[in-house]
């Protein structure tokens, strides 16, 4: 369950990045800004291993949202393709199977760099943390007024 809620606001944030007309750099570098102070505090990093978290972080963050986007491409195309047959369905389950798997993957080898730079009690908040922030950033974004086009 934790792992689908994840997905979501992962992908809900990705959404935010794709806007380009929405979103100017000055509210993508703020929006970073926050997250690395939100993340740093949470965690309790030290500069050292914030110094060696971020990149990995980073890069970690990097492939799961191509592999994400490679889910929301292929369900898109089912969404828009009429006359599917069975095993062109099929086919496409399996595929959003196998890239769910990879996401995993990504996070398991990640999760180990990770263990060699910061302690265990550090890497199991990760989760917590990351829900944490989208749950801010969420109930920031219901809270914004919406200003008129």
């Amino acid at each position: 369950m934790r792992f689908w809620i994840t997905i979501l606001l992962s992908l809900y944030g990705m959404t935010l990045w794709g806007q380009e007309s929405k979103l100017t750099e000055k509210k993508r570098h703020e929006f970073e800004a926050q997250k690395v102070a939100f993340f740093t505090q949470a965690l309790d990093l030290t500069p050292e291993e914030a110094a060696v978290f971020w990149p990995l972080y980073n890069e970690m963050v990097k492939k799961i949202r191509d592999k994400e986007f490679q889910i929301r491409k292929n369900t898109k195309a089912v969404r828009d393709a009429k006359n599917l047959t069975n095993a062109q369905v099929l086919k496409v389950v399996e595929e959003t199977l196998v890239t769910e798997q990879q996401i995993l993957d990504i996070k398991k080898e990640y999760y180990h760099k990770l263990l060699a730079v910061i302690p265990s009690p550090k890497i199991l908040k990760l989760d917590w943390v990351e829900h944490k922030f989208h749950k801010q950033l969420l109930d920031k974004m219901r809270n914004c007024p919406v200003s008129p086009k």
